[in-house]
């Protein structure tokens, strides 16, 4: 939500209604866990569904209350591709240069998810290691870092990668590459509010009304140069 440019107005819209000031770290999802884990921080806001919910089977989190949902698109040179699957068999069959996160955020963990189902429908080969589960070869660049670095690197070297839709709208007028949708329930993205165990801070409580009521219309009408960034849990 923060490369969208949404958090920063959600925020300054919770603190002017009600006092509360709320300080924010942007990492992945799986940092994020990993903060919630060692109690760092108050809540979350993450997009990993599985991870989420292991979070809090194993203690970590109270709950995972849905506030937002858009979903994932491919940032690529042009290409012909129809479909999603089509997609990443043309850039793993030719060895089109493709940039990974590598962080095992959100977008990583789909990513992998997207690998692993073609290596189940398609026979495709993969490799697991400190980058995650991925395909071999030099054109395959994993970078370990947020969503905006593996945008300005696909953009720079003219390879592609994968993005949720709201940072895509954020950067289109800022490169080059194309921005293809694919109609796949695979490419679901649902952004959860996680409150920590064991905080007993209002504002977590308070932070969390605000989005399931004032904040609903604020994520509702966002837009980006006129797109919508963001629906909301009961929408379409």
């Amino acid at each position: 939500m923060r490369d969208s440019g949404l958090l920063d107005v959600l925020l300054a819209e919770f603190t002017a209604l009600t006092n509360h000031s709320v300080e924010y770290v942007a990492v992945g999802t799986g940092a994020a866990l990993r903060l919630g884990e060692q109690g760092d921080v108050d809540a979350l806001i993450v997009h990993a569904p599985d991870r989420e919910t292991a979070f809090i089977e194993a203690g970590h989190g109270t709950e995972r209350t849905q506030v937002a949902w858009n979903a994932f698109v491919l940032l690529s040179p042009a290409m012909n591709a129809t479909s999603l699957d089509e997609a990443f068999l043309d850039i793993l069959n030719n060895e089109r240069c493709f940039v990974s996160r590598g962080d095992f955020s959100g977008t990583h963990e789909k990513e992998q998810a997207i690998w692993r189902r073609l290596a189940s429908t398609h026979q495709v080969d993969l490799v697991e290691d400190h980058n995650g589960l991925h395909p071999d070869g030099d054109w395959y660049r994993s970078i370990g870092q947020g969503m905006g670095a593996a945008i300005n690197m696909a953009d720079e070297k003219q390879c592609s990668t994968l993005s949720d839709w709201g940072t895509a709208l954020n950067f289109q007028s800022q490169i080059d590459l194309n921005r293809y949708t694919f109609n796949d329930a695979l490419l679901h993205n649902p952004y959860s509010y996680i409150p920590i165990s064991g905080v007993d801070h209002p504002a977590v409580n308070a932070f969390k009304m605000y989005l399931l009521n004032e904040g609903r219309d604020t994520i509702a009408s966002y837009t980006i140069e006129g797109e919508p960034a963001f629906f909301l849990p009961d929408q379409p």
